[in-house]
């Protein structure tokens, strides 16, 4: 056998061990993803069997930040000029945003609230939709969480207003915007209001079973590429000892 044929062959079969490393990697991957999803999920099942913590200051809050996920009462006043309309936040397939608003507690300290998911107005989707606010001090329960799940941004915000619709949240711009202290954690509100927000918030978990589907395609595309590997490359090599 010539020594380009050689070379052809060594190349087809570094190609096979490629694929399959990297299919095992994939594969790897996809399975750590449905383990971190698992985990957080229980740590989201211990948090709602354990006692409800109170924030009313702006040490209660630094308390809870640092145990998150927490079961929680907050009572302060709501600050409708300062909503965020997060965006290209989805419920059963229909569009629409979620609804965060400051909470100002009696020392002054502002905690973001989770308030719902509200559908995008079909007609003109970047009007801000109108959501009633409580004008007197409100007790709200839920979940304090450690932010709103960030979306892929293909390009920066050109302007972030308050009240207005942002495409993701995130402290910094508030606080930046706000010119407002804000806690470093997000209120997931459960406790019922008459405002007309749906509160279906996704278990952590959601989705494991499609990370785990992923995996094992991964898995069996790095067996077939061994298989294919070891028995075209093992074939070609007894002929070139022939």
């Amino acid at each position: 056998m010539s020594g380009r044929a050689r070379l052809r062959i060594t190349l087809a079969v570094a190609a096979g061990v490629a694929v399959t490393v990297i299919a095992v990697l994939l594969g790897n991957w996809q399975h750590r993803r449905g383990d971190a999803k698992q985990a957080r999920q229980a740590e989201w099942d211990a948090a709602a069997s354990a006692p409800v913590a109170a924030i009313a200051s702006k040490a209660d809050a630094a308390v809870v930040a640092a145990r998150l996920p927490r079961r929680v009462v907050v009572h302060g006043q709501y600050v409708p000029a300062g909503t965020v309309y997060v965006d290209n936040r989805s419920m059963q397939s229909v569009a629409g945003f979620q609804v965060v608003t400051p909470l100002r507690l009696a020392d002054g300290t502002s905690v973001l609230v989770n308030r719902g998911w509200i559908a995008r107005d079909a007609a003109d989707p970047m009007r801000m939709p109108s959501v009633p606010t409580p004008p007197a001090p409100v007790s709200v329960e839920g979940l304090a969480v450690e932010r709103v799940p960030r979306l892929l941004e293909l390009a920066p915000a050109a302007a972030l207003p308050l009240p207005g619709i942002w495409p993701n949240l995130e402290f910094e711009d508030y606080e930046r915007v706000a010119a407002v202290r804000v806690a470093r954690l997000i209120v997931q509100q459960t406790s019922d209001s008459a405002d007309g927000l749906r509160r279906a918030w996704p278990p952590p978990a959601s989705g494991v079973q499609k990370h785990r589907g992923y995996a094992l395609q991964w898995y069996g595309l790095a067996a077939l590429s061994a298989g294919l590997t070891l028995f075209f490359g093992g074939r070609a090599l007894r002929r070139s000892a022939t």
